[in-house]
């Protein structure tokens, strides 16, 4: 198993989530997915100004708000069976190959420091660009999955693994558009029931908004 942080194992004794885990895991496998148009105005005039790549600035916002907490962060080992919580996930993305109109998922490692996880994204995105397989080298397995289609939606529905042990969150971002004199972008997220709730998609939202505001004021 390859990994890029260390982790706790779960003790479902003593979890407060295990019922509902037990119930979505192994029941019902239900997932969660709720979109949102988020008002990131302040963080998309920065980026411009300063001439930062959004998308990039954005990645780095959600991955901030989703390693906040631990319910984005629940794994399962499938060599030992354990359910865990990593100390953190890293982003999977895609870059597009306009000759092939494919995408190779790539990933960068995550870190609070915006100047290093910027540069690694670009330099992530340069190497994947020259790449013409599905995936890079070496994902680990501490990671979230996200996409960002260049069109504003109003809600995405990807097929979850029917296993109920898939459990990291899969997100997707849109076009954003202007609203009322506010710039928004769409952003879906679906994830295991057995992990997390709408309570917990509609938080995620909130501080992405909130992140995006912090990281606008810092560039």
């Amino acid at each position: 198993m390859e990994m890029t942080s260390g982790y706790k194992s779960i003790d479902l004794k003593t979890w407060k989530r295990a019922p509902y885990y037990e119930y979505y895991a192994h029941g019902s496998k239900g997932m969660c997915a709720m979109t949102g148009n988020i008002d990131v105005s302040s963080l998309y005039s920065k980026c411009k100004a300063s001439n930062k790549d959004f998308l990039i600035s954005i990645l780095y916002v959600i991955s901030i708000a989703l390693n906040k907490h631990e319910e984005f962060k629940v794994g399962y080992c499938a060599e030992n069976g354990e359910l865990m919580i990593w100390d953190e996930i890293n982003p999977i993305f895609r870059v597009f190959h306009k000759d092939t109109e494919l995408f190779t998922r790539v990933w960068t490692k995550f870190t609070k420091d915006f100047k290093g996880f910027y540069d690694g994204c670009q330099k992530t995105i340069d190497e994947g660009l020259k790449l013409t397989s599905l995936n890079a080298h070496d994902i680990p397995d501490n990671a979230f999955e996200i996409s960002h289609v260049p069109f504003s939606f109003t809600s995405v529905n990807v097929k979850m693994s029917e296993s109920g042990k898939y459990f990291s969150p899969i997100l997707t971002t849109g076009k954003t558009f202007e609203e009322n004199g506010t710039v928004k972008m769409p952003i879906a997220m679906q994830i295991s029931h057995a992990v997390a709730d709408g309570f917990h998609i509609a938080r995620f939202f909130d501080e992405v908004k909130e992140e995006a505001e912090k990281l606008a004021g810092s560039i």
